[in-house]
């Protein structure tokens, strides 16, 4: 009877440092605005990660608000030892006072805005940047999750900044309508007026000025005709699994978080120890029946 509690004794000991051994711990990871990319190098063991990335929001133009940066949240498979980078989008900042210079668009994409004011540096800015993270390479085309920006806001009555995320951004705000119609936004294969690829439209010398800029994202928002905001930049979701992308949400910069799991083995001295105690005091019972 011993010999059988003892030795069941000795494979619980071996089950608990075994269950023990593979039990996973869940660890979350942020990455905040630098104003350049990031690198992250996948820890042994991990082969999925939860991302979520936060868009940057448009520049704030006196009482007209710019456009919210998008959230979008997936999983994404991954091979241990492999190199992620993360790309986080800045706020979109004012486009100054000098109506023949755009200005303001925020890092990763945000577009310029223009003023049409030697005064006020309150009238108009640029767009916020988007938020990625890229696998296999840092290019625009090695992006797996995308979170859009917003687009900038005018002076103007009426002329908000449109939001960024989702699958499409929002258009801008508008004080002339159809007259003067804020920027669009982008969309999965579209880019708003003189945005493309990964960045938001820029104000142009070409164009009437009092311009916001368009947010940056998978395709770019585009800037506004005069008198009106940017469009928001839309979001991507196609390189990662069970994908969702929102529209809005985030004012200020972006932000990117990874929560994965990792196996918190037992200190093998510690298990090695349990487990050899057991087989010890078996042996010793066996000797003393045998005897």
């Amino acid at each position: 009877m011993k010999l059988n509690m003892l030795a069941g004794l000795a494979a619980a000991t071996f089950a608990a440092a075994s269950l023990a051994a593979t039990e996973a711990e869940a660890l979350a990871i942020d990455f905040g605005y630098t104003g350049a990319a990031q690198s992250w190098v996948v820890p042994d063991s991990v082969v999925s990660i939860q991302i979520e990335v936060w868009g940057a929001s448009g520049y704030t133009a006196q009482l007209n608000a710019g456009g919210e940066g998008g959230y979008t949240i997936g999983t994404l498979s991954v091979t241990p030892g492999e190199i992620l980078w993360i790309v986080v989008g800045g706020q979109g900042l004012s486009a100054g006072t000098n109506p023949s210079m755009p200005a303001g668009g925020g890092f990763n994409g945000g577009g310029d805005g223009l003023t049409n004011s030697t005064s006020n540096d309150a009238y108009a800015g640029g767009g916020g940047g988007g938020t990625d993270v890229r696998q296999g390479g840092d290019a625009l085309t090695d992006r797996v999750i995308v979170a859009g920006g917003g687009g900038g806001a005018t002076g103007n009555s009426g002329s908000l900044g449109g939001d960024g995320g989702g699958l499409s951004g929002e258009t801008g705000g508008s004080a002339g309508g159809d007259s003067f119609p804020g920027g669009a936004g982008g969309t999965q294969t579209t880019a708003g007026l003189n945005g493309g690829f990964g960045f938001g439209g820029s104000a142009t010398l070409a164009q009437t000025p009092w311009n916001g800029g368009g947010g940056g994202g998978w395709y770019g928002g585009g800037t506004s005709e005069a008198h009106a905001g940017g469009g928001g930049g839309s979001s991507y979701i196609g390189g990662v699994i069970d994908g969702e992308a929102l529209r809005g949400g985030n004012v200020g910069d972006g932000m990117a978080r990874f929560t994965y799991e990792m196996a918190a083995p037992v200190p093998a001295p510690a298990a090695g120890l349990l487990l050899a105690g057991g087989i010890a005091a078996l042996g010793v019972l066996r000797r003393r029946k045998a005897a």
